[in-house]
């Protein structure tokens, strides 16, 4: 037996692929002629069979691209041609944390979007707009006050000599001449200072402070108001959205980054929206006020205070960038923490039985360790831009010293003023910084609101006709007729599927794993929709009828049944809302759950824990079972629901079930084929396809596939018990 080799020449390449598979990936070449695979590999080599594809898609001469326009020779094609890995539009990697294309994010658009949540509170948003633009004016208006009070009162006092003879002589003096001051204020300064004069200045200078706080307060309060409520109608909308979406999708994208986006990108969008945008309108005004007032003043000690700030930009947007990666590290990091604690904590059993804590600690120690290096990193970078920050200031605070003074001493600028320069050079600190990290608030907010907003506009693949027909009671006749089915759009799970069952007809599903069972029973309760092919229910296609109509009347009891947080009463009546504690007991009794619930201190009120942790396995079958009888549908399915629970548990499971079956349709699958010696028929599926139809022993007579599998586990059976 010897080994078959071709070569390809690289110039023949078109295209070089990898396609994404349930169990492994596939390296694929294109040539204009053929198509065939380089290499099957296994999902740990995935690293560096992508490290070879960019090497092979250097040497590869991009000769043709597609009706699109992308060059040919994408990597991280998933089932059906889709590239799950790379944009469809630029055919750039995407970022897996992220889900979307950042070169092609259109940041103005989505912003605009995101904007127009806040058009129903515009009757807050505007008064806080217009609050906010008062604010900033009035902030910088203390150093003139200052320049004032030096100028023209503090100033003029000591010009009077040691004597005093500006300063009133009796208290009723002092009142007398704040109320002058302060009643001429706005008219004109006075020719002359008094003690008066600067008491009725420090009361306006704190008046001044005084409303900035209150009104600061008033409109932090508006905006948060705003925040939270645009926040609110986001994260509803979102995950009203996420509800409609079909099945498909959740099996697509990982579940903690649909959590992600619904609370740290909708949180992230909330603080742009409420304090970003208007920071940034804030900040812009309070540099153009600053500058004005200096040119006003002495443009030539104006255009000297503004020397600096273009270092002042410059450090910020280098440090900014820096810093952004550091944290986008370290955002990775954490995330990696959260994983491995999210795995470990749920899987405490499985680490246990393995006696692999030391593995999982040394695991989880490595992983706080790289925190600790990216924290110190960031550190590092912040006690290098803070000096610097700090340099650059007091540069610009030496040039005002040095231009000013020099213009004091020429008799062209007063104290007072030069003081007021010193203030306004402190104060372009934070709105410039601000500024310079605009164009970073942009992107991260436009790539939240790409993640937010593509949930929000994801069509469910699964979704109602406008005439779509609202079975109230469905009867249970169920007809495949010719169905067809893919997952991927290259293998069919389903192959021209055809059987029909009648209303009250329990059904035993049968096959080997990967034969279809699973994929039937998700068609009928239109989880998904055939490909090809018709689903009759009752006479009517099942594309025909709503989808909530459908499901209300289709009971499920899966293998490894899903409990929610609560308590054992309230995962019972989920299926029936509204459901007294009567009828959810009645259902346990008939579930065979009520005697071990009563044996609980707490008893229907005891709390089963996430995911039903503090019941055992066969414990959350019951209470699924009960939750099914509660919910009395007509269509009833029963995935493997006492496959994982010990012979005991199973007879009161079994018992149950033949309760709950009584007068509905039923479709059964079950490995162990003796549980459905009592279905009135067995449909045999393989590979697909429909391989034998019959009773029990009629399929036994008959000494076929069933047959078979009977024999085998009768085998297994035997050596089971010796």
């Amino acid at each position: 037996m010897g080994h078959h080799m071709r070569e390809v020449p690289l110039t023949s390449v078109e295209d070089i692929e990898i396609l994404e598979m349930y169990g492994n990936n596939i390296l694929k070449v294109s040539t204009a002629d053929n198509a065939f695979e380089v290499s099957r590999y296994s999902k740990r080599l995935i690293p560096k069979f992508n490290l070879a594809v960019s090497e092979l898609e250097e040497l590869v001469p991009q000769k043709e691209r597609d009706s699109d326009g992308r060059p040919r020779g994408r990597r991280g094609r998933g089932p059906g041609g889709k590239d799950k890995g790379r944009c469809e539009k630029c055919d750039q990697p995407i970022p897996s944390w992220s889900g979307v294309c950042v070169n092609c994010v259109q940041n103005g658009k989505l912003i605009i979007r995101l904007i127009k949540y806040s058009a129903p509170l515009l009757h807050v948003v505007v008064p806080a707009f217009l609050l906010m633009m008062v604010i900033r004016f009035v902030a910088v208006y203390p150093p003139i006050l200052s320049k004032e009070l030096i100028d023209n009162i503090l100033k003029r006092v000591d010009s009077a000599g040691a004597a005093g003879q500006l300063l009133p002589e009796t208290t009723w003096g002092h009142l007398q001449g704040t109320v002058n001051f302060l009643s001429g204020w706005f008219d004109n300064i006075p020719a002359a200072g008094t003690f008066g004069h600067l008491i009725g200045l420090v009361l306006i200078m704190a008046g001044v402070s005084v409303f900035t706080m209150i009104t600061s307060s008033v409109r932090g309060y508006m905006m948060a108001w705003v925040g939270q409520n645009i926040t609110r109608r986001l994260q509803n909308e979102t995950y009203e959205h996420l509800n409609a979406l079909s099945i498909d999708f959740f099996h697509e994208r990982d579940t903690g980054n649909l959590m992600s986006r619904i609370t740290h990108d909708v949180s992230r969008l909330r603080d742009f929206i409420a304090n970003g945008l208007q920071d940034i309108v804030g900040d812009s005004l309070t540099i153009i006020f600053m500058c004005a007032i200096m040119v006003h003043y002495n443009w030539k000690l104006a255009l000297w205070t503004l020397i600096p700030i273009p270092c002042l930009i410059f450090f910020t947007i280098f440090f900014g960038k820096k810093m952004s990666k550091v944290y986008h590290v370290l955002w990775k990091r954490y995330a990696n923490i959260s994983t491995i604690l999210a795995s470990t904590i749920p899987g405490v059993r499985v680490v246990k039985a393995f006696a692999r804590e030391r593995y999982e600690i040394n695991r989880f120690s490595d992983l706080t360790y790289q925190v600790f290096s990216g924290e110190l990193n960031a550190a590092k970078l912040g006690t290098l831009y803070r000096p610097i920050m700090e340099f650059i200031v007091f540069t610009g605070r030496t040039i005002i010293w040095l231009v000013g003074g020099w213009q004091i001493f020429q008799g062209d600028l007063s104290l007072g003023t030069l003081i007021m320069f010193q203030s306004y050079m402190m104060g372009f600190i934070r709105p410039v910084h601000t500024l310079c990290q605009m164009n970073e608030r942009f992107i991260r907010a436009g790539t939240s609101a790409e993640r937010v907003f593509e949930i929000m506009d994801t069509p469910p693949s699964v979704a109602d006709k406008q005439d779509a027909v609202a079975l109230a009671n469905i009867r249970g006749a169920v007809e495949f007729r010719d169905v067809y089915f893919s997952y991927d759009n290259e293998k069919n799970a389903l192959n021209g599927v055809s059987f029909t069952v009648e209303p009250g007809e329990m059904i035993g599903l049968v096959g080997h794993s990967g034969a279809g069972k699973s994929t039937l029973i998700n068609l009928i309760t239109r989880f998904y929709d055939p490909n090809d092919g018709t689903i009759m229910i009752d006479g009517h296609d099942s594309r025909d009828i709503q989808v909530k109509a459908l499901r209300q009347q289709v009971g499920v009891v899966l293998q490894d049944p899903f409990l929610f947080q609560g308590t054992i009463a309230e995962n019972i009546g989920y299926s029936k809302p509204g459901a007294s504690r009567r009828e959810i007991i009645a259902a346990a009794r008939a579930a065979n759950a009520h005697d071990f619930i009563i044996k609980f201190p707490d008893g229907y009120d005891t709390m089963v824990g996430e995911r039903g942790a503090r019941v055992s396995g066969g414990e959350r079958q019951r209470i699924s079972i009960a939750r099914a009888i509660l919910k009395n549908p007509r269509v009833l399915i029963l995935d493997e629901a006492t496959s994982s629970v010990d012979t005991e548990t199973e007879s009161k499971i079994q018992e149950a079930l033949e309760r709950l079956v009584q007068g509905r349709t039923v479709f059964a699958i079950a490995h162990r084929l003796s549980t459905l010696k009592y279905a009135d028929r067995l449909v045999v599926l393989k590979e697909g396809t429909v391989d034998e139809i019959g009773t029990h022993e009629e399929l036994l007579a008959k000494a076929g596939t069933y047959a078979g599998l009977c024999e085998k586990q009768t085998e297994l059976s035997k050596i089971r018990a010796w």
